[in-house]
């Protein structure tokens, strides 16, 4: 909200969660990632994103992302440094019920399908016999 001139209210929740740092790389560009954190300047104490961009909620989202894309010849080499875990590992592991009633929706589409089919070709037999 503004009010009057240069006035900016920031309302932000008391929980501070600090920010995680991600290296990102896409064939010669490199950009430094901060996700994750409650508070606007929450970046302000890392070198790679001072007075670069500013800090960006999601619509209806609690947490700030920023992102920093690195000039030529900068690797990223302190955007890793400051990463708490750098490795994004995959958590989804396969569930048994998931599976089962995915097999079990699959053979009553074709059970369904074979029924219409059945009944097409017998509504045609009768067709031809008369």
């Amino acid at each position: 909200m503004i009010f009057g001139s240069g006035t900016r209210l920031n309302i932000e929740p008391k929980l501070e969660v600090e920010p995680d740092y991600y290296k990102l790389v896409g064939g010669e560009t490199t950009a430094c990632l901060a996700t994750g954190f409650t508070r606007q300047n929450g970046t302000s104490n890392h070198t790679l994103f001072k007075d670069k961009t500013a800090a960006v909620r999601i619509e209806n989202d609690k947490v700030y992302n920023q992102v920093v894309v690195l000039p030529t010849g900068n690797n990223g080499d302190e955007c890793e440094t400051e990463s708490k875990d750098s490795s994004c590992e995959d958590s989804i592991k396969p569930d048994p019920k998931v599976n089962f009633v995915s097999v079990t929706v699959l053979c009553l589409r074709l059970l369904f399908i074979k029924t219409v089919v059945f009944n097409v070709l017998m509504t045609f037999r009768l067709w031809i016999s008369q």
